[in-house]
């Protein structure tokens, strides 16, 4: 429904914005107040903070305002470089959220921005409400396949060879911004003092064993074929909770937290330590969590991009998405992936629809778990032995 109703209204607003006046001259310093659009992804949020540490340097006397669903209201509390949140609600069915969409585009057109910045990869939503806010300066990316007409004055093409955190550096390129070839570094603010849902699993681990790691088996609702099986995840924790003598913490949220115990279940059917605290954590306390791991283990999602941003060590399992894009930022991570021809399958630039060639998902079927408990080994090893 976005992509067809999308394109018409793009293909009707492509002209009319070719008539707004563009910016009188392109100094950063003399810009005053900037939209950045970024709806969907708590680790696409996180990912993005490089470029928001980048924007406070660049724009130095602006002020920097987010846009984004209510959903990520605990992420942005932990991102740097923010002054304004505004948070969108769209309710539980079709008719909220058209209506909460509608007072988002008077609202981005009442706050007269100087430069819109939409982070958005395929939506043709944010690119509307780019239009809405008027801004001389709109940048967004240009996608092959996804149409958005003149909307965004400042198009930027998505590099599908350079890492999510680099791309959404280019944003920046139309204020002369040069980015290294090296993925930047991550940062989110995190509360020194335990937070008490941390602390209640930190003292009940206590109890048993003061070494653990993280497990994380799920992946968000957009892509549950993300998800490595089930069954192995069982095995690899158990064998590593038996041999390093670990106690192997599994994540989640409420919602996930069925799922998660099926594989616990698996871990302690095979002779392993585990505890099950879905639900159990905000943001947060998560990230206190993780950052008393020896490390964390996760399929491709916001968990894992959050245990890296504390610089905790981490597993990244990947099938249908690719670690090129998504993987792991920092040193000493590791991103367990075949790189088979026909994946990856999910891609920015068919909006991230699942489209797989097989009838089952081999990508995900060829990461056998000795595969990964050698791989594991290999590179954390010595750490486990000395821990």
């Amino acid at each position: 429904m976005e992509k067809l109703f999308g394109n018409i209204v793009c293909a009707f607003l492509h002209m009319p914005a070719k008539f707004i006046p563009g910016p009188r001259d392109m100094d950063p310093e003399n810009v005053r107040k900037i939209l950045v659009i970024k709806f969907f992804g708590i680790g696409s949020l996180v990912l993005a903070t490089p470029f928001f540490h980048e924007a406070r340097k660049l724009f130095p006397n602006a002020e920097i305002h987010l846009l984004t669903l209510s959903s990520n209201r605990q992420i942005v509390k932990m991102i740097p470089d923010l002054e304004h949140v505004h948070l969108v609600d769209l309710g539980a069915n079709i008719f909220t959220a058209v209506a909460a969409y509608m007072a988002c585009l008077f609202n981005t057109f009442r706050r007269r921005h100087d430069v819109v910045i939409d982070m958005e990869f395929y939506t043709r939503a944010s690119a509307i409400l780019s239009l809405a806010s008027l801004a001389p300066v709109r940048i967004g990316y240009h996608s092959r396949g996804i149409y958005r007409g003149s909307l965004q004055n400042n198009p930027i093409p998505f590099n599908s060879y350079w890492h999510v955190s680099r791309n959404f550096l280019s944003l920046l390129e139309p204020y002369n911004h040069e980015q290294s070839e090296q993925n930047p570094s991550l940062h989110i603010d995190v509360a020194v003092e335990l937070l008490e849902p941390a602390r209640k699993v930190l003292d009940t681990l206590a109890d048993d064993s003061s070494r653990f790691i993280v497990v994380n088996v799920n992946a968000g609702e957009l892509a549950y074929e993300r998800r490595w099986l089930p069954e192995r995840f069982a095995e690899l924790t158990a064998r590593l909770s038996k041999h390093y003598g670990l106690t192997c913490v599994f994540i989640g949220s409420l919602d996930e937290r069925p799922y998660t115990q099926t594989v616990m279940d698996g871990v302690l059917a095979g002779g392993g330590q585990a505890l099950n605290v879905a639900g159990d954590l905000d943001l947060e306390s998560l990230a206190q969590v993780f950052r008393e791991s020896l490390f964390v283990i996760s399929n491709d999602s916001g968990p894992l991009h959050i245990a890296a941003a504390v610089g905790v060590p981490v597993v990244g399992f990947y099938g249908p998405e690719t670690p090129v894009l998504y993987g792991p930022v920092g040193e000493g991570n590791l991103s367990i992936y075949h790189p088979l021809s026909c994946s990856p399958c999910i891609n920015i630039e068919q909006g991230k629809r699942f489209k797989c060639w097989h009838a089952t998902l081999i990508c995900q079927e060829r990461t056998s778990t000795e595969y990964a408990f050698q791989e594991i080994q290999e590179r954390f090893g010595d750490m486990l032995s000395i821990s």
